[in-house]
């Protein structure tokens, strides 16, 4: 029998349950109290170091799903830069496509167990060096081939023909590493292709035989211009031939996913970096192009951790992962003339795949997907440098040439760039070395001797970057530099950025100044003096000579009580010690390249990214401080806005 439970337990237990959650909701409140201070001190700590590498609870243990995005072509060998051949590797095999030019959508031809395949031109080949070449001397590879008649439309179709016509081979005893059947795409259609003849005559004295095997007979094919040939370099055999107008060739690696292995298999180069999405590849002059074709955020990701570091701040990864989303999909067409969106370098933005991304990298991309850094309603070119050395500079005074409201020069007290590579750097070069780079390898004649003179005629406007330069050589011949990274290039044996001054003699022209003030008895020149420490101006009192700091500017009340305020940007220049040394010494002759940064100055400070962030900076705050007057925005909700 179920014993009854009494009134006075009823009550005791109904009191013991309200104490219990009395109790929960006074912890609720400490927590509460709390949490802040919690939040708080977690927060300070993830700025400690500068070279702390990213906390375990930094990081997702999730992999993020980057197969997101519009599809992206991204040149890895083209231009000027094909081969003849190159080879991939993957795990599991590969599948062959054609992928249409204009949609990108990808039509199945065919599936190879071969885990290395070559992508050649349709020629005579010999292997040299590891490489296919065109070759009329130890050919390996023929170019002559023979096609049947009959056209197919799908994989298996062709798959069954390919078969069926191996075993006529076979049977009739000519199979061989010579006469062998292979599957040939061309005009939509997908055909038997058979043999790699090293002639037309080597094709002719074999077809008879063929003929009589198969009961049909096949049309002499030639090496063409248009054609790809997939081989297997492990028996130095054709796998598959591709010709199209209106398309590539496609490579995918083959996927063996289950649920005991969601591993990926990637696409493996030469170089050993590993690759996501799909290999296009085309005929392009008397070479091979390699392009990547994969999602906008597999590119993302592939870009981060090889133009910054993989163990950065999370709030350094995730913006910079919005400034290399912005930039791709800025410039969509970039080098759309040598048929890729962008180049794998650093002309773009170097791309290099996945060998290099760890779960930082893919949680970073993650969750900035789909976000950009816009002006306007229109996605930001968001250009970005190495270091800065101080301050940028506005984009129009790099090249000469647009002008971006968003790209415009700010100070970046926060760098701390003379702990960065080529932070603060010089070089030295004599005044006949000068000349003779200058006048042989960048090709100005018209200076006709030793170079006497560099001079600093005017810097960027806001920054410390040097927008013009003469350079003259002793017969009073010159040349004039206009353009910050035009000066950087044309001197690019001395300089890293031009963030820059020219020292010669004990002395550094550019920054022997004065500060010319106007005054009730006009204008008078007030001399600067520079060091590392502080810049001062002299100024006479009753007391005598004073000396003023004026580092942060200076104002000056007029006899008719107007009062005048005066900035002296950027007056002190950092120099780093040996530097300073071999300048002080009079009788040196040599010239003297003083600088800070490196790359063109312009957007973005990439070491700048991750100094902020050690000092706590959001992702967010980290792009505003760099680019002015933006608005970080979801893509898809940009392009779907409706136009004013």
């Amino acid at each position: 029998m179920k014993k009854k439970t009494s009134y006075a337990q009823k009550q005791k237990r109904l009191r013991q349950i309200f104490c219990i959650i009395l109790a929960a909701l006074m912890l609720l409140g400490v927590l509460m109290a709390v949490l802040p201070y919690l939040l708080l001190h977690v927060r300070a700590e993830d700025t400690v170091s500068a070279n702390d590498t990213i906390a375990a609870e930094d990081t997702v243990t999730e992999e993020a799903d980057l197969n997101c995005g519009p599809p992206l072509r991204i040149g890895l060998m083209f231009g000027s830069g094909v081969t003849p051949s190159f080879a991939v590797r993957a795990n599991s095999g590969f599948k062959i496509g054609h992928v249409d030019n204009t949609t990108d959508a990808i039509t199945p031809l065919w599936e190879t167990p071969n885990t290395y395949i070559a992508a050649c031109i349709d020629d005579n080949l010999a292997l040299t060096d590891g490489y296919y070449i065109p070759s009329k001397q130890s050919v390996i590879i023929g170019g002559y081939h023979l096609d049947l008649p009959t056209a197919y439309k799908t994989m298996d179709e062709i798959q069954e023909a390919v078969r069926n016509t191996n075993k006529k081979l076979q049977a009739a005893g000519i199979y061989s590493a010579l006469i062998y059947a292979f599957p040939a795409y061309r005009s939509g259609n997908l055909y038997v292709r058979i043999g790699d003849f090293g002639s037309a005559a080597s094709l002719t004295s074999k077809l008879p035989a063929i003929v009589t095997a198969l009961g049909e007979t096949p049309s002499p094919i030639y090496p063409a211009k248009d054609v790809v040939t997939l081989l297997a370099p492990d028996s130095n055999l054709i796998l598959f031939e591709y010709a199209s107008q209106t398309g590539k060739l496609g490579l995918e690696a083959i996927q063996n996913e289950t649920a005991e292995n969601t591993e990926e298999n990637y696409i493996i180069t030469p170089a050993e970096n590993t690759y996501q999405g799909c290999f296009l590849f085309a005929r392009y002059n008397s070479g091979i192009s390699v392009t990547n074709m994969l999602h906008l955020e597999q590119y993302v990701a592939g870009v981060v951790p090889y133009e910054i570091g993989n163990t950065w701040k999370p709030e350094a990864l995730k913006a910079f992962s919005i400034v290399v989303r912005s930039f791709a999909l800025a410039n969509p067409t970039k080098h759309a003339s040598l048929g890729v969106d962008l180049c794998n370098g650093s002309d773009c933005q170097v791309y290099m795949g996945t060998k290099k991304q760890n779960a930082a990298i893919r949680s970073a991309v993650s969750a900035t997907a789909g976000q950009v850094i816009t002006y306007n309603g229109k996605v930001c070119t968001t250009i970005y440098s190495a270091v800065m050395g101080g301050c940028t500079v506005n984009v129009e005074q790099i090249w000469n040439g647009t002008k971006y409201p968003y790209l415009r020069a700010v100070s970046t007290p926060w760098e701390d760039y003379a702990s960065h590579s080529y932070g603060e750097w010089y070089s030295e070069v004599s005044a006949h070395n000068l000349y003779l780079y200058l006048a042989q390898t960048k090709g100005y004649t018209q200076l006709k001797g030793d170079i006497a003179d560099v001079v600093i005629t005017e810097f960027a406007e806001n920054s410390t970057y040097v927008y013009r330069l003469d350079i003259i050589d002793i017969y009073g011949n010159k040349i004039s530099l206009k353009g910050t990274d035009v000066i950087r290039t044309v001197l690019g044996r001395y300089l890293k950025s031009a963030n820059f001054v020219v020292g010669r003699n004990g002395n550094i022209p550019a920054l022997n100044r004065n500060l010319t003030m106007l005054t009730d008895s006009g204008e008078i020149d007030l001399p600067l003096i520079q060091n590392q420490e502080k810049t001062t101006i002299q100024v006479m009192t009753d007391a005598g000579i004073k000396e003023i700091d004026i580092s942060t500017g200076l104002e000056v009340k007029q006899g008719n009580g107007s009062v005048t305020t005066f900035s002296l940007q950027d007056a002190v220049y950092d120099i780093p010690e040996d530097a300073l040394l071999r300048l002080q010494d009079d009788s040196h002759q040599n010239f003297l390249f003083i600088g800070k940064g490196w790359g063109h100055g312009g957007g973005i400070s990439q070491w700048g990214i991750r100094d902020l962030a050690n000092q706590g900076a959001t992702c967010e705050e980290i792009i505003h401080a760099y680019f002015t007057d933006v608005l970080i925005c979801d893509y898809d909700a940009l392009i779907s806005a409706p136009k004013e």
